[in-house]
This record gives structure tokens, C-alpha cells and sequence, in this order.
């Protein structure tokens, strides 16, 4: 199985009781701002939705049909499974 490490990854939702979605910024070749995105099959407690994290795991990709978020038909989803997740400290959060 394939292994996966997200550095500084932005939690954007919450799947309730289930795990968390977090998405990454990165510029592509032609310089457009992209972002990457990943179900995490894991919800650590007290974790709220903007919070900076690293997550690794074991990388699963699944082939679904599914709206994304702008009403295109997407076919592919990204899951990290048996996470292990840390909350990275910002200033907001010294702790």
C-alpha cells in the first residue's frame, strides 16, 4: 500500500463522527493556483475546521462519480487511511 504525507494541509470540513477533509494549496506548472484535496478517515477530538495539520497514512484513491465543488462531475477521491494526524501551532494557536 502507498504511503502519504500532507504538510500544513487546511481542515475544511468536519464528516461527522467519520473523519475530516483537508485540502492543500500548491501553483501548477502554468502558475494557477490548485489545491489539492483528501478525505481523512479519522477525527481527532477538539479539531475545528481551519486548523493547520500534517497528516501521513496509507493512501487509498477511489473511483466514484461525484459533484465537486464547482458542479463539475468528478470521478476520483482521495482518502487517507489509519492516519496520524498532528495539529501544527500558529500563532493564534501557541499551544
Amino acid at each position: 500500500m502507498a504511503k502519504i504525507q500532507i504538510t500544513d494541509g487546511t481542515v475544511e470540513r468536519l464528516i461527522t463522527d467519520k473523519g475530516i477533509f483537508v485540502t492543500t494549496s500548491f501553483q501548477d506548472k502554468q502558475g494557477t493556483d490548485r489545491k489539492e484535496k483528501f478525505t481523512i478517515w479519522e477525527q481527532p477530538a477538539g479539531i475545528k475546521v481551519g486548523a493547520i495539520v500534517n497528516v501521513s497514512g496509507n493512501l487509498s484513491v477511489r473511483v466514484e462519480e461525484f459533484e465537486g465543488d464547482n458542479g463539475q462531475v468528478r470521478y476520483a477521491a482521495i482518502h487517507v487511511n489509519n492516519p496520524k494526524i498532528e495539529t501544527v501551532a500558529t500563532e493564534e494557536m501557541p499551544f
